[in-house]
């Protein structure tokens, strides 16, 4: 990634904080600490949401199964253009709230899911919204699928501890700005 390329993703960003929650990109070292724990031999159905400028979306692409599916659930048109320009058919990209997961599966006769990335800015997300997400999450993921999030604070940590069996969370200084990474096990 070049340095223009890098300048060009920050505007963006920054013109779309409310949704994207960051000013700049997702950093390779936060984007290997968040999909470390996922089993890329093993996955099929992968939900990312807020993919944003797709950084993690090209990283998951990457690593994922020739017949893994991922199904990403992004609000912002200008997003879903850069998405839709990395023309994989293993990607479906849907133009609706991170709370609307059963309706899509449904759509794609997907029972559940193995996990669920997540880049949403949780703590910019109206209280509410935040609860029916996760619910949302918990709801369509496979008993021992993992909930992978990071945010730029704790305020939600404690709305997982009780959603999930197991709760890790995991740190890193390697991005700008340092960011928490959450990894929850159904």
């Amino acid at each position: 990634m070049n340095a223009q390329f890098r300048f060009s993703d920050s505007i963006s960003l920054i013109r779309n904080i409310r949704t994207s929650g960051t000013i700049t990109p997702s950093s390779k070292r936060l984007i290997r600490k968040l999909l470390g724990p996922i089993d890329f031999k093993e996955a099929r159905y992968i939900v990312e949401l807020g993919p944003g400028n797709g950084c993690v979306t090209r990283a998951l692409l990457k690593r994922m199964h020739p017949e893994c599916r991922l199904i990403c659930f992004e609000l912002n048109s200008d997003f879903i253009l850069q998405l839709n320009s990395l023309n994989d058919p293993r990607l479906h990209i849907h133009n609706v709230c991170a709370s609307s997961i059963r309706e899509v599966l449904d759509q794609l006769d997907i029972i559940e899911v193995d996990h669920i990335v997540s880049s949403l800015p949780l703590a910019l997300i109206d209280d509410d919204v935040v609860v029916n997400i996760l619910a949302s999450v918990k709801a369509n993921l496979r008993v021992g699928g993992r909930f992978l999030q990071y945010q730029y604070s704790l305020k939600n940590y404690s709305d997982l501890i009780p959603m999930f069996r197991h709760v890790k969370l995991k740190f890193t200084l390697r991005n700008m700005p340092p960011a928490f990474v959450y990894e929850c096990i159904k």
